[in-house]
């Protein structure tokens, strides 16, 4: 048994030990306490975390391993001497736990929530957005003199590229320039040019045509694709073809500035048809210029007589019947034209001194020619084989006065030998 002075010595003992180990321990400085308590904090959650588990794991283990163990009771003796060592033991685990709550981590006051009015805020992103627009044109700026003008990107988000845009923007100011100067006074007709009409009279051209001054150029540009590329007149020359028979073609275009420019081709009129209700005007290809009931005095050209006519349309061919007849008289007023041509530049023009061309059926050609003193002529032609020749002497004749002093006769052509006859009274 150990005696009451005996325990008053240990317990004198471990209190000496505890001052001696307080003396011994270094004094810890504020942050090395505020890391040890967060350490001590992180090992306490952990220990509590673990805990059940540990413990669960236990009494698992426990449980297939329980054996009946017989209890030691400990003598008194034993028992007084562990109770210093158990007190020795807690103490220093109590002083350690002690910092966590001196060394808790402040905690921040919260904030205060500042209002600011609407338009200060919209104020400052209009701003921000401001900045950041002139940051991205600096930076383009940079970066703008190293890429090559056709991969730069000026619009990214434009549905076209550069050239189709610059495409359209030239045609845009091509037609805007069109369309401002289409309304000057250049552009609207002022001058009409016509050459080539001989029959047909300037003013008859124009009417027919329907072009009025002061109308605008391109108000009769018209026709097919190659027309309109030439700014001419298509519908306007078709229409004038159809209804004078007198134009075999004709071409009007506009011509810069305030002038339109007529070219005409004007059928030439050889002679008259002679058909029973009057005297139809045929061109050397035989296509109808007129249709007239004068008299035969009064026809400015020679009249073609003894063919059957069927039928007779302005500017249409004629339907003749003997088509070798009409062939002939044809051939026969193209060897005078052909003379006259090649006589020189004399005032006789046996041409347009001839009056009648007869054609004999299957037989001969009988001309009757106006000579120079008035008095009439008739000439007998066999057939058309040296007609040119034949035409060409009897020019050279008629101005060497070689029928000067005849009266109104017969002269026959048909032999070897060329005979004058004189009408009987």
């Amino acid at each position: 048994m150990i005696d009451d002075d005996e325990l008053k010595r240990l317990f004198d003992d471990s209190d000496d030990g505890k001052e001696e180990a307080k003396e011994e321990l270094p004094k810890e400085s504020a942050p090395e306490k505020e890391e040890k308590a967060k350490v001590f904090d992180h090992m306490n959650e952990d220990k509590k975390d673990d805990q059940p588990e540990k413990k669960d794991k236990e009494e698992k283990k426990d449980k297939p391993k329980s054996k009946p163990v017989k209890k030691e009771t400990p003598s008194k003796e034993e028992s007084k001497r562990s109770q210093p060592k158990e007190e020795l033991v807690k103490e220093p685990q109590k002083k350690k736990e002690e910092p966590k709550e001196k060394t808790s981590k402040p905690k921040p006051a919260p904030k205060e929530k500042t209002t600011e009015p609407l338009q200060v805020r919209l104020q400052k992103i209009a701003d921000d957005l401001r900045n950041k627009l002139e940051r991205l044109r600096a930076e383009r700026k940079e970066n703008a003199s190293d890429i090559p003008l056709k991969e730069r990107e000026y619009l990214p988000n434009f549905p076209l590229s550069f050239r189709g845009t610059l495409f359209i923007l030239l045609f845009l100011s091509v037609v805007l320039l069109v369309w401002s100067f289409m309304f000057q006074p250049f552009f609207r007709v002022q001058n009409i040019e016509i050459e080539g009409n001989i029959v047909l009279s300037e003013d008859r051209l124009i009417e027919d045509s329907g072009i009025e001054y002061g109308s605008h150029l391109f108000k009769g540009i018209s026709g097919d694709p190659l027309d309109i590329i030439k700014l001419d007149y298509g519908r306007i020359e078709d229409k004038m073809i159809k209804e004078d028979p007198y134009i075999k073609d004709i071409q009007i275009s506009v011509r810069f500035p305030s002038t339109i420019k007529m070219k005409v081709e004007e059928r030439n009129k050889v002679a008259y048809i002679r058909m029973p209700d009057g005297y139809a005007a045929i061109d050397d290809e035989g296509t109808v210029i007129e249709l007239v009931t004068l008299d035969k005095d009064d026809l400015s050209h020679a009249v073609i007589c003894g063919l059957e006519v069927s039928g007779a349309v302005k500017g249409q061919k004629i339907d003749i019947k003997d088509e070798e007849d009409y062939e002939k008289a044809l051939i026969v007023l193209g060897a005078i034209i052909t003379a006259d041509m090649n006589g020189g530049k004399d005032e006789y023009q046996m041409f347009r001194n001839v009056k009648e061309v007869r054609i004999i059926p299957g037989g001969n050609i009988f001309l009757t020619v106006v000579l120079p003193t008035d008095s009439e002529l008739q000439v007998k032609l066999k057939d058309v084989t040296n007609i040119n020749e034949d035409m060409s002497w009897l020019r050279y004749a008629i101005i060497k006065d070689a029928f000067k002093d005849l009266e109104d006769g017969a002269f026959d052509m048909t032999g070897d030998t060329y005979i004058y006859r004189k009408y009987e009274k």
